[in-house]
């Protein structure tokens, strides 16, 4: 009787009973993004989003959902903004270039970055430890030939999506286990130059994360944008991630996103990073980690809708370096990312983080 009276309490301790709700929320949100169907039709306007920010979660093949852990999470999970109490900003540059397809090879991609975020507690006490984040995507492509109805090449022009967001963490506890949530409000616009045409649309993301020690779980659902005539699919994601102490000083993280975009088969993200922690201390200066990440991103593993090999051909494969530097009071953060898998072959991503 006494295993049994035991048991009985851990199940009945509010505490537990929190991290079996929370437990459970999150298997019923996993149903959910299995079963999920096209029970709504999405011409994936705003697909410019699918190329994903961040080099250090590009380097992860984008096995972010539970992690989200610096200012990019106002785009991979808002509630991870929660996460750092500090000021942050965080800056992305990428250029691509291709010379697989005669037609393409003139054109010039760029996809910049830029957010920071600000925990509000350093201003007023009213919202608690709510993080606010702001953030600018952008994705052009230079020199792109202008034809027209009469099938005459015209002039090139330019075709550029931009995309602009506010969002807001909060940590509901953070102990032993904590728990975020978050969300982003996103406005979203694009132009072709020179032939005068634009349009623009609102989107709206939700997203939770919950962790306990070393393991994490995340959930991110995105609405989808309607720009015109053209609606996005809606998009759920759930992440889980665990971290390996291997040694005092060495740690290895796993990753794996399961990616459910209306009308496309299931997807899954699968990321690891290996790093070396606290290399140098010296009185104003350190060298806090360094790190080495792999990962496989948009692999289908279902083949609904016929369409899985198709999507298989164009799976990245991704690797990346990242250092992080304490400077005074300051925290600096460099990351790298190597992508492959798409028509622009040679496409690097480079992010700089400061924490202050």
């Amino acid at each position: 009787m006494g295993n049994i009276e035991d048991i009985l309490h851990w199940l009945l301790w509010e505490d537990n009973m929190t991290k079996i709700k929370i437990t459970l929320l999150f298997v019923s949100l996993f149903i959910c993004l299995v079963l999920i169907d096209d029970i709504y039709a999405g011409t994936d306007a705003a697909a410019f989003l699918k190329k994903s920010v961040g080099s250090k979660a590009i380097a992860m093949g984008g096995a972010f959902t539970s992690i989200a852990d610096d200012t990019t999470a106002i785009y991979w999970n808002p509630a991870g903004l929660a996460k750092s109490q500090m000021y942050s900003v965080s800056a992305m540059d990428a250029t691509g270039v291709s010379d697989k397809y005669p037609g393409l090879k003139d054109i010039v991609p760029t996809h910049p970055f830029l957010a920071m975020a600000v925990a509000l507690e350093k201003f007023t006490n009213v919202l608690g430890k709510t993080v606010v984040g702001v953030g600018y995507i952008s994705s052009t492509m230079d020199n792109v030939q202008h034809t027209s109805s009469d099938g005459q090449t015209r002039d090139t022009m330019s075709h550029t999506d931009n995309a602009y967001y506010l969002s807001a963490g909060v940590p509901i506890w953070d102990s032993d286990s904590s728990l975020y949530v978050g969300g982003s409000l996103k406005f979203i616009s694009y132009e072709f130059s020179d032939i005068g045409v634009s349009d623009s649309g609102i989107d709206l993301d939700a997203g939770i994360i919950y962790a306990i020690d070393t393991l994490s779980f995340g959930v991110v659902i995105q609405k989808g944008v309607e720009i015109g005539e053209d609606k996005a699919p809606m998009t759920t994601k759930f992440g889980v991630s665990n971290r390996f102490m291997l040694a005092e000083k060495l740690q290895l993280t796993g990753a794996l996103d399961l990616v459910q975009r209306q009308q496309e088969p299931l997807l899954a993200n699968i990321g690891a990073e290996f790093g070396i922690k606290e290399l140098l201390n010296m009185d104003g200066f350190g060298i806090d980690g360094i790190f080495l990440r792999a990962g496989v991103e948009g692999y289908a593993i279902e083949n609904r809708y016929d369409i899985s090999s198709d999507l298989n051909e164009t799976v990245g494969y991704n690797f990346g370096l990242g250092a992080n530097f304490i400077i005074s009071n300051t925290y600096l953060k460099l990351d790298l990312a190597i992508c492959s898998g798409n028509i622009f072959d040679q496409n690097t991503k480079f992010t700089i983080n400061f924490y202050f």
